[in-house]
């Protein structure tokens, strides 16, 4: 079953409401490329496995889709802690890949990317819709659909000792709760794997356009970012205690993807991050299917965060996904009254990463993450619209007046947000 983006672009609106439904600039195409990934890579050789995959002790056969869990220990009511995992195990010779998701209870569009490239869309396995067969698969899947089941159950970012689960890696074997689950985890997949790809969300009170994140400085990270497929690809090595980071570091390159917003499962968003899966499953030769490559790519060094002048209530004018241009009131802080306080205006012309989405703002909040755009913003205008296959046109966006997203501070309880 083809997986289809549909943004419905809106061409009678101005250029700050080009997006009609969803408002959106990007807007991926169906490439005929055979492999967009780059040299760096540990493909697929096409030869026959007939070794089991040893996982935790088990012994996984070939040709094997398994359910089976990390365990973690024993929670206060005596029940067992474990963490999910589904495991395919391919007939062919190939890479290991592992994917994360939900490492932060609250964020689950992570859950529901899973969830559909194990079972596909129906939820039903071993059908027609399934998009891992695991008898052509060359290579094996480690999924985690579910990374942090306490946190999950309680609909919470932390972890049940008030830690945040993604500065605790690689964890430690006889630490305090979360470093003992972090250990589990770190310890269970990434000596097995070649690759990660972990998923998260933004936090509550924000929502992000989806985009990769990864070390643009090592080589394979950079080519898997781009063999995802999206248009933005943002610069970060992550926060020290990261997966992506310490995996990056053990010698397991690494990326993160960021969709949507947290408590929910967003199915636009779901869609996206599966259509990207399976773009770098394809780049590495692991299945067959045509290459989704975007129609522009930016893989951004420096960028900014508007931040609010004052307090007050915020009214947003855009969406993620929508070009500004430079001096465009993007949006009003408004007094309980409702009489405008400050506009927010935006410094540069670019497209817009994330926004705020709860209206109660404090001096300094950061409102609204702003990717500048040069040449691109041009090429970017004149290609809304049009479906067809577009050669992918890519920049390097190094903004002077930007900060590297390892550097931006956040919330006072999170040193920063890159995860």
């Amino acid at each position: 079953m083809p997986i289809i983006w549909s943004l419905n672009l809106d061409m009678s609106h101005s250029i700050s409401l080009l997006i009609a439904k969803s408002r959106r600039v990007v807007k991926p195409y169906i490439s005929k490329r055979e492999n967009v990934i780059g040299l760096g890579l540990y493909m697929s050789s096409g030869k026959n496995s007939k070794e089991s995959f040893e996982f935790n002790g088990e012994l996984i056969e070939p040709g094997s889709r398994v359910e089976t869990v990390i365990k973690v220990g024993i929670d206060p009511l005596g029940r067992k802690l474990e963490i999910p995992c589904f495991i395919f195990h391919g007939l062919i010779d190939g890479p290991t890949v592992s994917i994360t998701s939900a490492i932060h209870g609250d964020e689950l569009n992570g859950v529901g990317i899973l969830h559909f490239l194990i079972h596909g869309y129906d939820n039903i396995p071993n059908n027609n819709d399934d998009f891992i067969d695991v008898t052509k698969l060359k290579g094996t899947l480690i999924l985690i659909p579910i990374a942090n089941p306490e946190s999950l159950l309680l609909k919470q970012r932390r972890t049940t000792d008030g830690r945040d689960l993604n500065r605790q890696f690689p964890g430690r074997e006889n630490g305090n709760h979360s470093q003992r689950l972090a250990h589990k985890l770190f310890s269970s997949i990434i000596p097995r794997s070649d690759y990660l790809i972990d998923i998260h969300t933004a936090p509550g009170t924000r929502t992000n356009l989806s985009h990769v994140r990864t070390n643009f400085d090592n080589e394979v990270c950079k080519n898997l970012a781009k063999a995802f497929g999206s248009n933005i690809v943002l610069h970060s090595l992550g926060s020290e205690g990261t997966i992506r980071r310490e995996a990056t570091d053990y010698g397991c390159p690494s990326i993160l993807l960021e969709t949507g917003s947290s408590n929910s499962f967003q199915i636009e968003n779901v869609r996206e991050g599966l259509a990207g899966v399976l773009n770098i499953l394809r780049s590495l030769k692991m299945i067959t299917g045509e290459i989704r490559e975007p129609n522009f790519r930016v893989l951004v060094r420096k960028s900014r965060w508007i931040r609010a002048p004052s307090g007050g209530l915020l009214h947003c004018l855009i969406d993620i996904g929508e070009l500004v241009e430079k001096n465009q009131i993007i949006a009003h802080i408004t007094d309980p009254f409702g009489h405008k306080t400050d506009d927010i205006i935006a410094p540069c012309n670019g497209i817009i990463v994330s926004i705020a989405t709860i209206p109660l703002t404090r001096t300094g909040d950061p409102l609204v993450h702003l990717v500048p755009l040069k040449k691109m913003f041009e090429h970017v205008k004149s290609i809304i619209g049009i479906d067809d296959d577009l050669e992918c046109k890519e920049e390097l966006v190094n903004d002077d007046e930007g900060v590297q997203l390892d550097d931006m501070v956040f919330e006072s309880s999170e040193k920063t947000e890159p995860k």
